[in-house]
């Protein structure tokens, strides 16, 4: 019995013994990789909400911020920053056609009066493009800001949004509870 038993170790595995772990492996993987797929998406989001957030204080403390008109010492109306310089920087799906499908940072697009008065750009390479939108002044002001992104370039773009407002009563700044979101993962 002893002398059967070195010989099989002597011997190696059979072929059905690594047929078996094949399989095991196979299997795991086939669970595996669409799980880490579908977590390395999921980061490239914290981007997007990261940046909304930095987009949506930037409105707001330049709305709490005492403003006066060029060669003036009189304050103007409380607003957010205007939005007419402010385009989508880059354009939606544009990151696509770039290396990785990342965006290269390109400092002209974020050299607006819109976009330096919320102190934001993007120096780094990135996975969505911007976008800051405003209305009025006073208790009429109101603001969006906006992250859209194609993760997996199938035209398919995922969209992380922020809203914020003025209360009528107090003057205080209102805004979005949490991030609106469509497509998340797209």
């Amino acid at each position: 019995m002893l002398a059967k038993m070195k010989k099989r170790i002597q011997g190696g595995f059979t072929l059905i013994e690594l047929m078996v772990v094949v399989a095991i492996i196979g299997i795991l993987a086939a669970v595996a990789i669409p799980a880490f797929m579908k977590n390395a998406r999921k980061a490239k989001t914290a981007e997007a909400t990261t940046n909304v957030k930095k987009i949506y204080d930037g409105a707001r403390s330049y709305y709490e911020e005492e403003l006066v008109a060029r060669g003036s010492n009189t304050p103007i109306d409380k607003q957010f920053p205007d939005d007419t310089t402010s385009t989508e920087a880059p354009a939606a799906g544009a990151c696509c056609a770039q290396a990785g499908d990342k965006c290269i940072p390109t400092p002209a697009s974020w050299n607006t009066v819109s976009w330096n008065a919320l102190k934001f750009s993007m120096d780094d390479p990135h996975y969505y493009s911007y976008t800051y939108e405003s209305s009025g002044s006073g208790t009429d002001s109101a603001f969006t800001a906006r992250a859209r992104g194609d993760l997996d370039c199938d035209n398919t773009f995922s969209t992380f949004e922020m809203v914020g407002s003025i209360q009528a009563a107090d003057g205080s700044v209102t805004g979005s509870a949490g991030l609106f979101k469509t497509n998340e993962l797209e």
